[in-house]
């Protein structure tokens, strides 16, 4: 009894670690992400710049605070895929509560600078740049400064359009102009 056993028990192994075997020369055969791919590193290797323009539409909000935004940009990828630097325009509309109890409306313009980098050509690490003008101060109009930091997703549409979306979070605001998070949408044309 112990040999029909033994005999049972040593055909399913031989079995199932035959049918393993043959399951492991399939994982050759899965691509990998465009981002973990070889890259040809030689000098006639073609690398070839490609631009971004697009835009987005955002808001933020906090306790006494809510802030709407337009922002137009202009991109180049220096001849990778994942990273992508860029320049554009900004316009907030701002709501906000003072601390008497005021309700004002300010429309806040300014530039803006940023880096991203795709990860899987879907998840994007973004940092941001701002230089905005608001009313007040001395002259009717101050500056500040501010920086963005975030991730995001991006899900390609053609071959030129894609959609995105990004959470950000400013790690440095001067004159506490920004919202807790800002949210952006957008869509981009890659050239």
């Amino acid at each position: 009894m112990n040999r029909i056993i033994g005999l049972v028990f040593g055909v399913l192994l031989l079995a199932f670690s035959a049918a393993d075997v043959m399951a492991q020369s399939d994982v050759e055969n899965v691509p990998l992400p465009k981002s973990l791919m070889a890259r040809d590193n030689s000098p006639l290797a073609e690398r070839k710049v490609k631009f971004v323009v697009g835009g987005n539409v955002g808001f933020g909000v906090s306790y006494s605070q809510l802030n709407m935004q337009l922002s137009p940009h202009f991109g180049i990828c220096p001849g990778i895929d994942f990273i992508c630097i860029g320049i554009g325009g900004t316009y907030h509309l701002n709501y906000y509560k003072s601390y008497d109890g005021v309700k004002n409306f300010t429309h806040i313009f300014g530039a803006r600078a940023f880096i991203e980098g795709y990860a899987w050509d879907r998840l994007i690490i973004h940092a941001e740049y701002e230089w905005l003008s608001f009313p007040g101060g001395v002259e009717g109009r101050q500056n500040t400064n501010g920086v963005l930091v975030g991730a995001g997703y991006k899900q390609k549409l053609s071959d030129h359009f894609s959609v995105y979306g990004l959470f950000l979070f400013p790690v440095y605001d001067e004159l506490n102009v920004y919202s807790i998070m800002e949210i952006k949408v957008g869509v981009n044309y890659k050239f």
